[in-house]
């Protein structure tokens, strides 16, 4: 079995697309802070600006 504090989360990290503004404001109410904007690319967006909060436990 791996060592519990191995496995300890500090932080949750969220990415949201672009321009998304309802997400940003409800992850900005739950106390998520946002740590930068990068560029990401999926099939089903192609490259597009991704927007990265983290809350930390």
């Amino acid at each position: 079995m791996a060592d519990q504090h191995a496995q300890e989360c500090r932080a949750i990290t969220l990415a949201l697309l672009g321009g998304n503004l309802p997400a940003q404001r409800l992850y900005e109410g739950l106390g998520f802070a946002y740590m930068g904007t990068v560029p990401l690319f999926y099939e089903d967006t192609g490259w597009t600006d991704f927007l990265l909060y983290e809350y930390v436990l």
